[in-house]
């Protein structure tokens, strides 16, 4: 008998977790074809030769991760070696990332007449971290989505051990994503990914044509993660942000199959309710991961995932989430009395004032506002979100659940605004 269990064991999770892996990725593998009309073939001709190539992304990506898990190494590492080397990977990032900027500023420096030359060392000290990196990134993603699903089988979230859906996800260069929304109310009317090779002056011809070509409001912009399966996480240094990030974009593909899943691009309210929630489950999460494997990183929870960008000193005297709040409550007021020509140049005047106390804001629209605007988990409410009802009801249901996976549950359940208010006793 206790072979036979033994057998069972070692086929779950060595064989059948891995079919659960790729049949979740051939679920959330999708080819939409366009109409041969309307807006979605019209911008899908704006965008020819610009668009994220995710069908090649997503084969690479489940190729790597299941091959590398039929190995899986780090099942035999203690979790202090576990730790040490995944500490050693993100200060390899870090170095990483310090070589590209010596080697970027030699090249920017006039005073250098032969950047080849005067780079040599720093190349070939970025290359060797390079290929260090790469030759770890498999198994410090491995070691990284087993102590962040050790949290989430706590919470529930795990049929006879397995995390449901399996946490995976993938260091990689993320897609910018343009966002439109309507000129007359700040709201998302559609969303596509764009390539990582784009520069600004393509975002800002993009931006232009589509305005123009739709009369709509439109932002390209970066992101934080993707919650692609696997995941979408950028490489960076931060191991903070890549745990917390990793559990906000668990968390879209967990709700993937409820309402608020399934109408994220067609249903406002039920994108804000999917964002908050995933918020949410990014600080109490990532907080209880670091708190377990890294004590050392716990600090006070961080705003969102996708927050607005940030000046690297913020003067005392200029408060921006008190400016951006009263800049999103006076848009909504000049839109919901049609004038909308003069709520974009306010929106405009407003960003000048931004830029010049530190906030690199390429541009402050309605797009701007309907994708920060749908993170609505701080306290009060986000300052980009106005007077939206929806995050402090779901930060509401939150206090009235008993523990996040509690929460997550409920949330996967609703259909509505008043859904949430119900379960949240409102």
């Amino acid at each position: 008998m206790d072979n036979l269990w033994q057998l069972w064991c070692y086929f779950y999770h060595h064989i059948l977790s891995k079919m659960i892996l790729l049949a979740a990725i051939l679920c959330l593998i999708s080819s939409d074809v366009a109409q041969a009309y309307g807006q979605d073939a019209m911008l899908d001709r704006i965008l020819i030769g610009k668009g994220y190539d995710f069908a090649s992304w997503e084969a690479q990506a489940a190729i790597a991760k299941i091959s590398y898990e039929l190995t899986t190494p780090q099942i035999g590492m203690t979790d202090a070696d576990q730790i040490a080397l995944v500490h050693a990977y993100m200060k390899r990032v870090a170095d990483f990332q310090t070589r590209e900027d010596q080697i970027n500023q030699i090249y920017i420096d006039p005073s250098v007449k032969d950047p080849l030359t005067a780079s040599a060392a720093l190349r070939s000290e970025r290359d060797q971290l390079r290929t260090e990196i790469d030759a770890r990134q498999n198994l410090v993603e491995a070691i990284l989505q087993e102590q962040v699903e050790s949290v989430l089988r706590d919470e529930g979230f795990a049929i006879g051990g397995q995390v449901i859906p399996p946490l995976r996800f993938r260091f990689t260069p993320l897609p910018y994503v343009l966002i439109i929304s309507r000129r007359d109310k700040i709201e998302r009317t559609n969303q596509r990914e764009l390539s990582t090779s784009l520069t600004v002056d393509q975002f800002d011809a993009i931006e232009r044509e589509v305005d123009q070509r739709f009369n709509v409001s439109s932002l390209v912009t970066p992101i934080g993660g993707l919650g692609a399966y696997p995941i979408m996480l950028p490489e960076t240094s931060s191991l903070a942000f890549s745990i917390e990030t990793a559990a906000h974009e668990w968390t879209h593909n967990y709700l993937f199959f409820s309402y608020i899943g399934l109408n994220y691009d067609s249903d406002p309210v039920a994108r804000v309710i999917n964002e908050t929630t995933a918020v949410i489950v990014e600080n109490e999460i990532g907080q209880r991961v670091l708190q377990r494997y890294y004590p050392e990183l716990v600090q006070p929870p961080a705003q969102t995932t996708q927050s607005a960008p940030q000046a690297k000193t913020n003067p005392p005297s200029f408060d921006f989430n008190k400016e951006m709040r009263q800049t999103r409550l006076h848009t909504d007021e000049l839109l919901a009395a049609g004038k909308i020509e003069q709520a974009e140049s306010y929106m405009e005047a407003r960003r000048v004032i931004f830029v010049q106390h530190g906030y690199r804001i390429r541009k402050l629209n309605q797009a701007y506002f309907a994708f920060y605007g749908a993170y609505n988990a701080e306290p009060g409410g986000s300052a980009t979100a106005g007077h939206d009802p929806i995050g402090p009801a779901v930060q509401a249901l939150r206090q009235h659940s008993a523990s996040v996976g509690d929460f997550v549950r409920k949330v996967a359940t609703v259909h509505t605004l008043a859904d949430v208010q119900r379960l949240a006793g409102q």
